[in-house]
This record gives C-alpha cells, structure tokens and sequence, in this order.
C-alpha cells in the first residue's frame, strides 16, 4: 500500500477540516437575518398586501402588538408615557401602541407635532381607534416631562434633510427623555445609508420590522438604534427584488477546534510583512494577533533592529530577513502593517502582487490580506487582486476606489460594493457596522464598540483573517468570522474600559472567548 508523505497528510486533513467547516457555516447562515433596503421592505409589504384583500392594516396591527409585547413589561403603569406620531404610517405604528398601552393601563400621551395623518391611510385609522379607546391627541409639545418617549416620527422612507421643525423635534426627544424606543428605524436616520439628516434620534432601544435595514447596521446605525432587535411579521423577501443577497449575523460563526492528536503544522503558517522604518509596533500587533488567533506559527518580515522588542512581546514569533525566504514558509501573508511607501516597499509589493494562489504558497483559497500600506500602493497600481482579502477603513477605501472620503463616509454599502467589484476579492471595509462584500453577497458584523477608535485595532484585525485562513478556513469565512471575532470582544471590553487597545484584543484572543 502506497505511504502518504507528511505534506499529503497535512492536505487531506485540512481538506477535511474545511470541508467541515463548509457544512457548518452552511448551517449556521441559514439561521441569520435578511438585510433589505428601505425599497425592498415597501415591495414586500405591498406583495403581501396583494394577496391580503390588498390591505396592509393587518401588518401594523402585528407590528404594534410585536412593539408593545418587546417592551411592555419595561413600561411600568407609574411612569407617563409620550408617543411621537408623524403623518405616514410609522406614526400609524405608533397610534396603534399608544392604544395597546392605554387598554394595559399604562399613562400615555399622544404627540403630533405635525399634525393627524394624511387621510386614507392606515395610520388615520390607527388613529381612530387609540381616540375611540379613550386617548387624546396634542398638537403642542406637552409641558410635562416624560421618562420614557416612543418614537414613531417618521420610518424607514425617509430620504430627505430634515425640515428646522422636524430637526427641533429630534433635538427636544434627544435632550428631554431618561429612555427613547424607537419603531422600525430612529426618526431622522436613513435606512439605507445609516447617515442622519442631519439629526436622528438617539434611541435606547430600537425594534424594528420585516427586515434589518443596511443603515441600521453600519455608519451611525449602531449607536442610534441601541438595543436592535427584529420581527420579521412573517414576511419573506420577493424573490429578484434585491440585486444582492445581503445577511446580519453579529455572532463569531465557528473558531477552528484545537483537539485530538495534533500539531502545530495542522494549524497553518502566518507571514507578516510589516513594520519597517519606525512602525514597528504595526508589524508586531498583527503578528501577536495571528499567534493568538491560533496560527501554528507566525513569522514577521521586518528591520531587524525590531527583532528585540518583538521578542519582547512575543517570544513564539519567529523572523525572516527577506520576502524570498517569507515565501519559503508557505504562510498566509499579511501585508502592509506599518510597511512604509519607500523604495523597499515598493519592491515588496511589486513582488506579491504577481503571486497566484497556486505558486509557492501553500493555500489555494487565498493568499492573505493587503492592509494599510499595501492598500495605498495598489491604489496607485490598480489591478484585480482576487486571491486576497482587502481591509481598508474608510480613507484607505477612498483612495482604492478614486472618490472621496466623505463619498465612503456617505454609502458605505455602496463604497464597499465598488471595491469588490473593482478588486475581484473579497472586502473588509471597516468601521462601525464593518461590511465583509464577496461574490456571495454581503454580510454586515457586529458593531464592535466606540471605544476600540485606538491605534493597531486594523493590524490586529489582519492577524485575526490570516490566522484564521491559515487554519482552513476560506477567505469569506475568515473575514466574516474575524470581523464578528475582533468586535464582540472589544465590545465585552468596552462595557468596562473607556478605552479598548489592540494588545487587550490581543490578549483576550488567545483565551478563546468570543
């Protein structure tokens, strides 16, 4: 019988443990959350209204009942109660609690600054009903002040800049209530850009319907929601009315086990290239990160004067003195960390950029990931990259794609598809609510925390992916686990600490928690 050399080996069972990890995620996606746009919502509703005697009376009735059973028993009958209405049918959806609140006996106030609802529609029978069921509804501001505030100004359509009126609206919710629950979307926030206009509603919780929207999940999304949780109403999207298939899925999908009868050759090889001139810091933090994340080994391409403080931090590392011998070691790269724009960089990046998956390193699924630096270089150098994952925050995006920072800043769903479809690879565009975008669609992560806004958090993220890559997983995969990985556990470390670094991601990643 014929004997497998040690690197067979070493193939089947990665094989086999990607294989598993397939099935697995395969599983897991089925249980995560649609994203549709604001557009995708209305069509779904009228979709079903078309089959529902072409009535979406039914779906604000369940959405309220859904709003009130979330946060009822938040509300005790002690506390007053104010609900602000607008005219369209987000107001509806307030009306309609307000009335199931005052049938609970709970004290609730009506408030319309603008006015009653446009006639016809399902909010001016909401309307009806809470008046019916003995409420009463107030024109002006009330002079009291109330703890609590329901915010059912305006939904998910909102596109435009707010009037000075409806801004002075947001402002007095924003500056005069203990706790602000939000219907569908926080008033003044664009569900689709997660941009406010100017002004949104800084809520304490948001419960939202049918499906998330991408505004809700990056750019200001995050923190003016609060607390975001979804019911779907039963509504399913139409199929081909979204041009993207765009998940929510905030969890860590699954960490490569470490059991049985291994070695660290099972658990793949990690290269950063990173950290020359006075970066050194750059180049260490991604190499910790790898080392940490569970790479089998991790080397670290850089000045050698660096060697000492690297070993410092993390004796494990080991070093290479020049990129021919950093391909040598068959690792999954990662690039530009602190790699500077000079000549030698340059002559790096000349030299990666016409590797191919199957040409010395032994991963066919990526190569690695372009950070920082290496992402500035192939900005001036533009070419498909499809072998590896891009990680570029907002500025690094802008420069990728030839437009403004304010431009990614504005549609960073857009800026992210753009990047992709210039690059051919999978992108990272980082940020609050960062966005993985690859051929499959585009998955939206965990928010992470205001308090990782420090320096290395980008490089210690890039040795997460590799690491993660490294041990079988596929660039997709790596990135979207990564991402969730990195953020949950700043978010954990954030609920303690003003200020969250990269060394404490560093540090908490080696203990396995997510």
């Amino acid at each position: 019988m014929a004997t497998l050399s040690d690197n067979d080996l070493m193939a089947q069972l990665k094989d086999h443990l990607y294989d598993h990890l397939e099935d697995h995620l395969a599983d897991h996606f089925e249980k995560s959350a649609v994203v549709l746009s604001a557009q995708a919502v209305r069509d779904a509703e009228q979709y079903w209204a078309s089959s529902h005697n072409n009535s979406t009376w039914p779906l604000m009735v369940k959405a309220a009942s859904s709003f009130v059973q979330r946060f009822g028993s938040a509300f005790n009958t002690s506390q007053a109660i104010l609900v602000v209405v607008g005219q369209g049918n987000n107001g509806g959806d307030g009306y309609y609690i307000a009335k199931l609140l005052l049938q609970q006996g709970k004290k609730v106030v009506v408030y319309a600054p603008f006015g009653a609802p446009k006639a016809g529609i399902d909010a001016q029978q909401a309307m009806n009903e809470f008046l019916a069921a003995g409420g009463s509804v107030h024109t002006t501001k009330p002079s009291a002040s109330y703890p609590i505030i329901i915010d059912a100004l305006f939904g998910s359509g909102l596109t435009r800049t707010l009037s000075a009126a409806a801004i002075k609206v947001i402002d007095d919710i924003n500056q005069s209530a203990e706790q602000v629950y939000a219907v569908d979307v926080p008033s003044g926030l664009n569900a689709d850009s997660g941009q406010p206009e100017p002004i949104c509603v800084n809520a304490t919780a948001t419960h939202s319907f049918i499906a998330y929207k991408p505004g809700q999940l990056t750019a200001y999304g995050p923190a003016s929601c609060g607390a975001l949780s979804l019911d779907s109403l039963g509504l399913e999207p139409i199929a081909g009315t979204t041009k993207e298939n765009w998940r929510y899925d905030p969890r860590v999908n699954m960490l490569p086990s470490r059991r049985g009868n291994t070695h660290k050759s099972y658990h793949g090889n990690v290269s950063v290239i990173a950290g020359l001139g006075n970066m050194a810091g750059a180049g260490i933090i991604a190499s910790r990160a790898a080392l940490n994340a569970g790479a089998g080994r991790v080397f670290l391409q850089c000045e050698p004067s660096h060697f000492v403080a690297c070993l410092s931090q993390s004796p494990e590392i080991m070093f290479s003195d020049s990129t021919e011998n950093t391909l040598k070691q068959h690792a999954v790269l990662v690039v530009g960390p602190g790699l500077g724009r000079g000549q030698q960089a340059q002559q790096i990046m000349q030299t990666l950029l016409t590797l191919q998956p199957n040409s010395g390193v032994d991963n066919k699924r990526s190569l690695g990931v372009l950070d920082a630096d290496a992402l500035r270089y192939l900005a001036k150098h533009q070419q498909t990259v499809t072998p590896w994952v891009l990680t570029p925050h907002e500025a690094e995006a802008a420069g990728l794609l030839g437009i403004s920072a304010t431009e990614v800043t504005n549609d960073r769903v857009a800026a992210a598809l753009a990047l992709h479809k210039k690059y051919q690879a999978v992108v990272v565009l980082k940020g609050a609510g960062t966005l993985v975008v690859h051929q499959g669609g585009v998955n939206f992560c965990h928010s992470g925390s205001a308090a990782m806004a420090t320096p290395g958090m980008g490089d210690c993220l890039a040795g997460i992916i590799a690491a993660l890559i490294a041990q079988g997983l596929s660039a997709v995969d790596a990135a979207i686990t990564g991402v969730n990985w990195h953020a949950t556990l700043g978010h954990q470390l954030g609920q303690t600490q003003r200020v969250v670094l990269a060394s404490d991601i560093c540090q908490q990643l080696k203990l396995g928690r997510h």
